[in-house]
């Protein structure tokens, strides 16, 4: 083995002397190249993991924020037709009722109406009745002044007046 590290030009001595050379370089940089680069990159590597780990939270957050959104919208939408519903019911009952007391004032007008009027016509009826005895009577007393007596006279006026004031 001499003869053939001689032959490339090998010694051993500085074989050796570079083999420990390169060792206590592998450690020097070991030390404080490597392990404070591998430090730095384990950190990067957990800052990465975190970063990954937020990310997913936040979607499943935003997934759920969206969720509960359209719950809301829907509950919103239903609300908002429950309460369009119950305005249109009670303009529905308000209408109803508004008719049913108009039909009913109205109904009390015509019964006033038809009360007025029927007393109009009675009250008439009474002024015609005693305007038309008032007639007979002067008409009876002339035809009959001439032919009956006072008494005859007074019990003829008294019988027509009186069944003129009877109604038929």
């Amino acid at each position: 083995m001499d003869k053939i590290l001689s032959d490339f030009g090998v010694e051993p001595i500085l074989l050796i002397a570079q083999v420990v050379n390169f060792i206590i370089l592998l450690l020097l940089l070991k030390k404080f190249a490597y392990g404070p680069i591998l430090k730095v990159l384990e950190k990067r590597k957990e800052t990465i993991a975190q970063s990954l780990k937020n990310a997913e939270e936040i979607e499943l957050k935003l997934a759920k924020t969206e969720e509960d959104r359209e719950k809301k919208l829907e509950d919103a939408s239903k609300e908002a037709r429950k309460i369009l519903e119950e305005a249109t019911k009670s303009a529905q009952q308000i209408i109803t009722e508004s008719h049913e007391k108009v039909s009913k004032d109205m109904e009390i007008v015509m019964q006033k109406g038809a009360e007025s009027i029927k007393m109009e016509k009675e009250k008439m009826q009474e002024e015609v009745r005693l305007e038309l005895a008032d007639i007979v009577v002067m008409s009876l007393k002339k035809v009959v002044s001439d032919s009956l007596d006072a008494k005859m006279q007074k019990e003829v006026v008294d019988n027509a007046v009186k069944k003129m004031q009877k109604p038929n």
